[in-house]
């Protein structure tokens, strides 16, 4: 029933509008169910329920490494590609001690002090959402802002950076397509051999001077070490925010009384943005895990080299986990979701793409208070399935009046 979704090419081109009755019927019927992976050797699982998900995520026998799967896996692991190994192709200790270097700038109190930056940011971005005919959301709004945050957490500046779309793209066909684009991941590594010797020569108090110096300092192994970690930054710092935000604005715009809530302050945005993230969780499955020895899982045995999708998407919607979770409340509180993934692999962009949520969607809503969605919400067409979730395009009407003008500073209010 699901598994026609991880291999159709009209789903990942198309998206799927609405994958939650499916993952509904495979919660109740097949929790761990076989799909479809023709590029790959060996048998691929689907784990849809939030206790077996939580459990696998924590599970020290799934690896994240391909080399541990059933067959090899070009391109990776064959010499040429070693440097796009990053922090999602790794496991324990070599994953601690490349995470431990950037950990620290992502942490909560390091990212709180980037609020005035994202602030600047989404004020820039909706300067140019103007014209009577209105606009693209994810083009001038949801694209633009994660792109440009990752690249200042870096210190690169917008004349070296790659433009929003051609890097989402970069990205999405090199870390999120099976098999990756291997002319697509040798333009990312110029990219990143490019920023890394812009850093040696503009250093600053920014994360891209840290890991260079971390390959000064030994730190890093090789230059090898430090592409992929500059992927992984700025991989985890847009591919799945551009995703989050395009999907929060739908959402809000389809729950007016909610986003009224919101705005006049009677339900904070950090809440709002929890349960955007629990409602439609930006990263649905997550990247592949391989068993390393056989193992029993919900009632089914996986052999060892199998690999397994854990669907983030549907664990968020377990009623054994949430009341109601296909009810959007943007006050819900109570337990966790795994939006954010779980255990040693949990996104390490966590605390920014938060905070780029909250602050990023005030300005917008602030500034912009009468959008609209231009076309009925069943047309909307959503992309990048099935490992993520996000609309293609958000066509939307502006106010009849001219977006009103950030403070000087371009400062957020909340």
């Amino acid at each position: 029933m699901a598994s026609d979704a991880y291999v159709s090419g009209s789903i990942k081109e198309n998206g799927d509008p609405d994958p939650y009755p499916n993952y509904a019927w495979l919660r109740e019927h097949a929790p761990v169910s076989e799909v479809y992976t023709p590029h790959r050797a060996g048998t691929t699982w689907l784990v849809t329920t939030y206790d077996l998900a939580r459990a696998c995520l924590l599970d020290p026998r799934l690896s994240n490494d391909d080399r541990n799967s059933a067959g090899a896996q070009a391109p990776f692991g064959t010499g040429e590609w070693d440097p796009a190994r990053g922090l999602l192709d790794l496991d324990r200790p070599e994953h601690t001690r490349l995470r431990r270097l950037v950990a620290g700038a992502f942490g909560e109190a390091a990212v709180a002090r980037m609020r005035g930056t994202i602030a600047r940011t989404a004020h820039r971005a909706v300067d140019t959402m103007t014209g009577p005919d209105g606009c693209d959301l994810v083009e001038h709004f949801s694209l633009p802002v994660p792109v440009a945050v990752i690249h200042e957490v870096l210190g690169i500046p917008p004349e070296l950076r790659e433009p929003p779309a051609r890097c989402l793209d970069l990205f999405y066909h090199t870390g999120l397509t099976d098999p990756p684009d291997v002319d697509r991941l040798a333009r990312l590594l110029e990219y990143t051999a490019g920023l890394a010797a812009y850093k040696r020569t503009h250093p600053g108090p920014d994360v891209g001077t840290h890991l260079v110096r971390g390959l000064e300092s030994g730190q890093l192994r090789d230059e090898n070490e430090l592409a992929a970690m500059i992927l992984s930054v700025i991989g985890a710092g847009h591919v799945t925010t551009v995703q989050f935000l395009g999907t929060a604005v739908y959402r809000l715009l389809q729950h007016p009384d909610q986003l009224a809530a919101i705005r006049a302050g009677r339900i904070p945005w950090k809440s709002a943005v929890n349960e955007l993230m629990r409602y439609d969780a930006p990263i649905q499955s997550t990247a592949y895990r391989f068993a390393t020895e056989p193992i029993e899982l919900g009632g089914v045995r996986i052999g060892k080299g199998d690999a397994l999708l854990i669907s983030l998407g549907s664990a968020n919607r377990d009623p054994a986990r949430f009341p109601d979770p296909d009810v959007f409340r943007a006050d819900r509180g109570g337990p966790g979701h795994l939006g954010f993934g779980h255990g040693a692999h949990r996104c390490l962009g966590a605390h920014l793409a938060r905070l780029e949520g909250e602050v990023a969607l005030d300005v917008l809503f602030r500034r912009l208070p009468g959008i609209e969605l231009a076309v009925p919400f069943d047309e909307v067409v959503w992309t990048y399935g099935p490992m993520l979730r996000g609309p293609r395009t958000l066509p939307v009407r502006l106010p009849a009046t001219a977006p009103s003008r950030a403070p000087g500073n371009h400062e957020t209010t909340i």
